[in-house]
């Protein structure tokens, strides 16, 4: 199956729920797939944040505006099936680090 990471990026970064999280609870995914998205998420941790000039874009003229990106994290993280994205950058690659091992394991 062919994966595109960018919707995962796109809802970490812009929408702050923990996508990746939600891609490894698929049954549908092989571990391969999920493997290559932590692999992926690993080299990329720094870019599934927003920084000072993201924020200062949120201004509904040059892209949403900030406001409608929160509307939709809070309809998402209200079910209880997605989560937030809860940690900061260190703690992104930490979680990343011990999901990977678990598959990792697969491989031997």
């Amino acid at each position: 199956m062919q994966v595109i990471y960018i919707d995962i990026h796109f809802l970490c970064k812009y929408i702050r729920v923990n996508a990746i999280e939600l891609f490894l609870q698929q049954e549908q995914f092989s571990d391969e797939d999920k493997k290559r998205l932590l692999q992926y998420s690993k080299k990329v941790a720094c870019f599934l944040f927003m920084d000072e000039l993201d924020w200062e874009n949120l201004d509904g003229n040059y892209f949403v505006h900030k406001d409608e990106l929160e509307e939709v994290r809070l309809k998402l993280t209200s079910t209880g099936k997605i989560n937030e994205l809860k940690y900061n950058e260190d703690e992104l690659r930490g979680y990343i680090e011990r999901e990977l091992k678990v598959f990792l394991t697969f491989d031997k």
